[in-house]
Order: structure tokens, then sequence, then C-alpha cells
């Protein structure tokens, strides 16, 4: 291979995975190109939630603050009965995130990270993006990776040293490789609607502890986020149900009546925030890759939810990519012969990681949905439960550094 192509990555979609990694590998001196089979990078999906975990590694890249005027750092992060109404634990969240963790946590649109990452990348000069340029095919040999790009009027072929699927959770890079494998429907749906802050329903308004927080609110089977996004002058709302499977269907527009009697019997202020956004709400199958794998070969790696496509109950499916790119820039050297030890290590270090995280998610799941004798002692526990300790339980999420192990 010549040392150009050697310090040559390819880049297999452009979502955040995709342009996180071409940011943390052009930073260590690489040459980059991305490849994104849509025309324009449009604005899709809802709000998210970005720990520490993830803040401080985008503020190395130098994009936080490209973010921060269109996100919010919330003040709290508030556990809520979603029958009763009544606050089952209140943590602070900004002045912990910053003291505690080193980081803000912050709250934000999703179409507003993928801006603040794309306007880095197109002022790399590192760093090709090409939209409109589908990656069809590759070769992985022991020197290099040849891939074949659909650019629409022609068919190209690119080389070069890696070729990094992030073409999510139906990746087609994986499925290259893995036939008989695919994402598996986790049976839950996700529901997703926004409303600027002026016509937010006055019966919520007065339910909500605070404007700027984080709420969860908990109830049999089902549960409700609500968080600012947009600099706090729109709210984002996701309902957690149960649903069917709609086989490799992304997002379709929701029936609001339907969403309505998954929560029977939840308080009225809920409801009025469903009545208000009818018109608005979409759902969103919840899928999973219930065998996280990273490396295909030693020319190929996947990253976030082609690599190991989670449920959101921990609020950590965006983070997990950021930290999935930060990490493999970390791994690698200039010398290649370096690359299948640090490689290995890598795939090694986020296998235990995403399990962990995978874990975690799973409890919540079970808290948030829990009904009858375990939910009372849900309630009981989170009551008495000392905002310290539950802020001392994320120490291993939040305070994590996904670039320190390499």
């Amino acid at each position: 291979m010549t040392a150009s192509a050697a310090r040559q990555v390819v880049i297999s979609g452009a979502g955040i995975a995709g342009l996180t990694a071409a940011l943390a590998l052009a930073a260590k001196g690489f040459k980059v190109t991305v490849f994104e089979k849509a025309a324009r990078l449009s604005e899709v999906g809802a709000g998210l939630q970005l720990a520490p975990n993830a803040t401080r590694l985008l503020d190395r890249l130098r994009v936080l603050d490209r973010l921060m005027p269109r996100a919010v750092a919330p003040d709290a992060l508030y556990l809520q009965d979603g029958t009763g109404g009544k606050t089952l634990l209140r943590m602070g969240l900004r002045d912990a995130a910053e003291t505690r963790w080193n980081a803000p946590y912050i709250v934000c649109h999703r179409a507003d990270l993928q801006a603040a990452l794309t306007a880095a990348v197109r002022e790399h000069p590192g760093i090709s993006l090409r939209l409109g340029s589908n990656v069809v095919s590759h070769e992985a040999r022991d020197d290099a990776t040849t891939v074949r790009i659909d650019a629409g009027d022609r068919i190209e072929e690119h080389r070069g040293a890696l070729l990094l699927g992030c073409d999510g959770v139906w990746s087609a890079r994986r499925a290259a490789v893995e036939h008989d494998r695919s994402a598996t429907f986790t049976g839950h749906i996700a529901w997703r609607a926004s409303l600027a802050a002026e016509d937010l329903p006055q019966a919520f308004q007065a339910l909500l502890p605070e404007a700027n927080s984080v709420s969860a609110w908990l109830g049999r089977g089902v549960h409700f986020i609500v968080y600012p996004v947009k600099a706090g002058n729109v709210f984002n709302f996701v309902a957690i149900t149960k649903g069917r499977d709609p086989g490799r269907e992304w997002s379709s527009r929701g029936n609001s009546i339907a969403l309505a009697a998954a929560f029977s019997g939840w308080h009225p202020a809920i409801h009025a925030v469903i009545n208000a956004a009818a018109e608005q709400w979409t759902f969103w199958p919840l899928f999973q890759i219930d065998r996280p794998r990273f490396m295909l070969n030693r020319r190929v790696v996947l990253l976030g939810d082609a690599a190991h496509a989670m449920t959101p109950f921990a609020a950590q499916g965006a983070a997990m990519a950021i930290e999935d790119a930060c990490a493999l820039a970390a791994a690698l050297t200039g010398d290649e012969a370096d690359w299948p030890a640090a490689l290995a290590r890598f795939d090694q270090e986020r296998l235990a990681r995403v399990a962990a995280v995978a874990r975690r998610g799973n409890l919540n799941r079970f808290a948030y949905h829990a009904v009858g004798p375990l939910a009372l002692g849900r309630n009981m526990l989170l009551r008495s439960c000392s905002p310290e300790r539950f802020l001392a339980d994320l120490d291993w999420l939040y305070g994590y550094d996904g670039t320190r192990f390499a």
C-alpha cells in the first residue's frame, strides 16, 4: 500500500457515528472520505440527551461550542409518577455534571447535533463529504479495502486502509458478511412529538416540575419523557409503549387515539399533551442488535447502530456512537504494524462497554414499567434515595472517557 493510501479512511454513512469518526480521525492526521447515499442531510429524528461521557468528547472535537447555542443544559432530572403526577426523585444535573464529571449534560434536537458536526466536517481540509454517493459493495484484502460507489451518474472505486460502516441499524456493510443476522424488534415503540413552549397545555405547565429540566414519567408498561430543545423554545416528548413488529419500517405517522389508549389512567396533564400534539405524533419501532460486533475483519469496522443498536432506556444511543468514533481514533497510530493489536483492544473495550450500557438500559426499563407491588416498592425506594446516591450510581457511565483505554 502507498503511504497516502495508508492514511486514507473511507466511511459509509454521514450520521452521528460517521461524522464524529471523520473528525476524530482527521484530528490524528488521517485523510477521510465520507460517503452518504442521501442527496442532502435532512432534519430527521427528534430530541437527544447527551450525557458528559459524550459532551466531553464533542468538546475536544470543537463541536460542543457550535451546538450549545441550540441546546439546553437542564437544571435537574425528575422521576415522576405517571398516574398521580407526584415527584419521586429530583436530581440536580447542571451543576452536578460540571463539578462531578467535568462536562455538561445537555439535551438537543438531533438535527442540531448533525448540523454542528457537518459544519465542522466541511471546514476540515482533511475530510471530504460526498452526498448522493452510496457504498454498494466493498472488498477487503490484507493490505487495503476497495469500495464501489454509486455516485448517481457513474460508478467509482476508492481505496483506503480502513472502511468504517456507520450506516445504521440495517447496515449494508454488516449484512454483506452476516446474511443470517439482523436487528430484532424489541416489542416497544417510541412515539415522538414536539410543541413550542408557548403552545404547552396549561394543565401540563402547571404540573411540569421545572421548565428547564428533563422529566421521566413512569407507569404500567409505558413511560413518557419530556425535555426542552432548540434553546428552550421547543419541548420534545417521547412516549414508549409496547407495539407490533412493523418490519423494517423506520418512522410513520402515529395515531394519537391509540397513543392515548396506551396511557389510559394516566394524569390528565399527560393526556393534554397527547391531544395538543395530536397531528405531530410519529412512531419509531425500536430495534436492537442482540450480538454487538465491531470488527468484520482487519479492514472493516462497524460503529454506532451498525455495531450495537440498543434500546433508548439508558438514553445513551448517540453517546455510544460518539464514544465508538473517538475510541477508534484514539486506538489507531500512524504505524499500521500496530493496528492489529490496537484494534483488538478497541474491540474488547467497546464490547464490554456497550454490554454494560445495555444492561443499565434493561434495568431502567424494568424500573420505569414496573406494576403492582414492584411499582410501589420502586416509588418508595426513589423517594428515600438521596440525590448523591443516585449521582454516584452514574459515575461509571457519565465519568467514562472512551479514549483512555488505548
